[in-house]
């Protein structure tokens, strides 16, 4: 089956960017070059490589319907997606909601009250009806990309270093975007749709006075975050704090807060001590710190992708402006925040 030898080929290829031990039935192919994947592709669809030197046959491989350049944007693709998932920000993957949209225009977050109380049914068997409150947050999608290319040089010499350089950049920038975007979210603190207010606001009680980081101010945190209500204003939610957000510079602070330290007296044990994780993102550069909850409980941020692309995604033609082959790397992305309930702010000392 052509296919299945194009994909042990891509398995061999793969394992030679990254290095890596390949899968038994890729192992045959371990030792072919670039040159032998593109003399295989291009004579796979009944053409003769007899007598064609190295440039020919790459042309002849990138230009007719071979699967060659399938067989690079395959193993670019896995390089660009393992330096992804390596660096991606504590921000997206422990604090924010993943969605997806089916298309760029505004999506709208729906969020409605409580029902209230179950109330006592009277002796005729009425049932009071009740109203729930709604608001809605609203976030698009947008697209970001890079592109690079291979030379013809760097094909014919086999040289993957460049291929694999180039794959493990892309990846880590399309981490780095979205961390950004991200971060660039929380720190702006945007107005939400449901009240006219920011995020962060003393009248949605999640905003303290600056202070340093130390027990008080996390015990601040917490009964604040305890006292929050639902959307109808009434019902309390519980929020219980679970993460801890600093930068650099409290990284130490906060994990002398948070040790766990015996203690002598009862006045001295660290109450918090196992309560809360700490994530440190360097984006923040001063003493400010975050409380959030559980995204999965009480989301605060929710980022986004086309359903039809999910993460970066790498595609490759034949290089017009260059010699050799072009790869190009798209993201679709949005972020926004979608309640305030579920995370409190202290500016720092």
């Amino acid at each position: 089956d052509p296919a299945t030898v194009m994909a042990r080929r891509a398995d061999a290829l793969f394992a030679r960017v990254s290095g890596t031990a390949p899968k038994p039935e890729a192992a045959p192919y371990m030792a072919e070059t670039l040159r032998d994947h593109a003399r295989a592709a291009v004579e796979a669809t009944g053409t003769s490589t007899r007598g064609m030197d190295a440039d020919q046959l790459f042309r002849a491989a990138m230009h007719t319907t071979s699967d060659f350049p399938g067989l690079l944007t395959s193993t670019g693709n896995r390089t660009l997606m393992g330096a992804y998932q390596a660096a991606q920000s504590p921000i997206k993957t422990t604090l924010a909601r993943q969605a997806t949209m089916t298309d760029f225009r505004p999506a709208t977050r729906l969020k409605l009250s409580d029902v209230g109380l179950l109330e006592k049914v009277s002796e005729s068997g009425e049932i009071t009806s009740t109203t729930r409150g709604e608001a809605a947050e609203s976030y698009a999608l947008d697209t970001y990309a890079t592109q690079f290319a291979i030379s013809r040089k760097a094909l014919i010499n086999d040289d993957l270093g460049a291929f694999r350089d180039w794959g493990a950049t892309a990846g880590r920038m399309a981490a780095e975007t979205e961390a950004n975007l991200l971060l660039k979210l929380l720190l702006s603190n945007p107005v939400m749709g449901e009240d006219g207010l920011a995020l962060f606001h003393t009248t949605h009680g999640n905003l303290a006075a600056a202070a340093a980081l130390s027990v008080a101010a996390l015990d601040a945190a917490r009964k604040a975050m305890r006292g929050m209500k639902a959307l109808d204003g009434k019902t309390p939610i519980n929020a219980t704090p679970r993460f801890l957000v600093v930068g650099p510079e409290q990284e130490t602070a906060a994990e002398q807060v948070l040790a766990s330290i015996y203690a002598a007296t009862l006045a001295d044990v660290n109450v918090f001590s196992g309560k809360l994780t700490l994530l440190v993102e360097p984006r923040i550069t001063d003493d400010r710190f975050y409380i959030f909850a559980d995204p999965a409980v009480l989301p605060v941020l929710e980022y986004a992708y086309l359903s039809s692309a999910q993460g970066p995604q790498m595609a490759s033609r034949e290089g017009w402006d260059v010699l050799g082959m072009e790869f190009r790397v798209v993201l679709d992305f949005g972020c926004g925040a979608v309640d305030w309930r579920g995370a409190f702010f202290n500016p720092g000392a």
